[in-house]
Order: C-alpha cells, then sequence, then structure tokens
C-alpha cells in the first residue's frame, strides 16, 4: 500500500494575559483568504519543528518568542497535520505586531471565547473543539 503525502503545518498560540494573537489571512492568499489564523507555517524538509515556529512567527509577525510546550497534534480531514505550541513573547521582543501585508492584513489579541466570533481557518475550528486551548481559560 503505497502512503500519502502531508504537509506540517506549525503554529504559535502566543498567549499574554489570556489572549492569543490571531491573524487575518490577506485577500491575495490562495487558501482561506479573509480568514483568521494563528501564527505559523509549513516545515521545511531541513527544520526542526521548533526552527520551523521560530522562523515562521517572526517573518509574519516580526516578532521574536519563546517556546513553553507543545500543546498537541491536529490531524486534518485533508493532507495536513497541524503542531501547536504554547509561546510567549521574548524579553528582546518589541511590542507591536509588524505584519508581512502579502500574508496577513490585520491582527488581534482575543480570548478563547472571541474565536468563536470569528471566520476561523479549519483547523483552528478543529483545535477549538478538542479543546486544545483550554490552558488559556484555567
Amino acid at each position: 500500500m503505497a502512503e500519502d503525502q502531508f504537509w506540517v503545518g506549525v503554529h504559535g498560540v502566543i498567549a499574554e494575559c489570556g489572549r492569543l494573537l490571531v491573524l487575518k489571512r490577506a485577500p491575495e492568499m490562495r487558501y482561506c483568504p479573509g480568514i483568521w489564523d494563528l501564527p505559523g507555517g509549513h516545515l521545511a524538509a531541513h527544520e526542526a519543528m521548533e526552527e520551523c515556529l521560530l522562523r515562521e512567527v517572526h517573518e509574519e509577525t516580526g516578532l521574536s518568542v519563546e517556546i513553553e510546550r507543545l500543546l498537541g497534534i491536529h490531524k486534518t480531514s485533508g493532507p495536513y497535520v497541524q503542531a501547536l505550541y504554547a509561546c510567549r513573547r521574548s524579553a528582546k521582543a518589541g511590542p507591536d505586531v509588524r505584519l508581512r501585508e502579502d500574508e496577513h492584513i490585520d491582527a488581534r489579541w482575543v480570548t478563547p471565547a472571541e474565536l468563536n466570533g470569528l471566520e476561523l481557518i479549519p483547523y483552528l475550528e478543529g483545535v477549538l473543539r478538542r479543546g486544545l486551548l483550554a490552558y488559556l481559560v484555567e
């Protein structure tokens, strides 16, 4: 039996004071334009997952973060696996999020409850249903 190919996404749940950072995808994005997502991206073959996460978060937000722990792995119905890491801003991180306009057009710090009012990328809806962000409301 041949094995299917799949993509690995690595995403940061950057939390501060019970809120997490979400980014609105640019209208030019091929997949899910205008939808809210977590910072992160696809793992390259040569990268460790943590290296990918730090690179993607910095590219997308301008923030430097420190990884606290793996929250979980989420398999979507398509050819995607998402690894989610709890993160916090590092001491050297600046206060402002700087977006790459070709990827994201807005950033918000929201509570997990406020996520329900946003149009979310499909994997993030699954992550919420599974309770992988429950630690934010403890």
